[in-house]
């Protein structure tokens, strides 16, 4: 099953950036709003940054995403 599902990942077409935006209410600070952004360089390697925001503070970071498996 894992030679098969292999076969049908590599088939897939990698994309090389994308946007993430999202809305939502936590219990704890209300509303709030987010939006991400990234890059993948390398098949394996990705770089993001987000900022997000609520009612009490705001937060902006970078970050990126190394993936492995065997």
């Amino acid at each position: 099953m894992s030679a098969g599902l292999s076969k049908v990942l590599a088939d897939v077409p990698v994309r090389t950036g994308y946007l993430e935006a999202q809305a939502g209410v936590s219990s704890l600070s209300g509303a709030y709003a987010r939006l991400e952004a990234g890059a993948r360089l390398r098949s394996n390697l990705g770089l993001f940054a987000f900022g997000e925001s609520n009612a009490r503070e705001r937060m902006a970071g970078i970050g990126a995403r190394y993936t492995f498996g065997w």
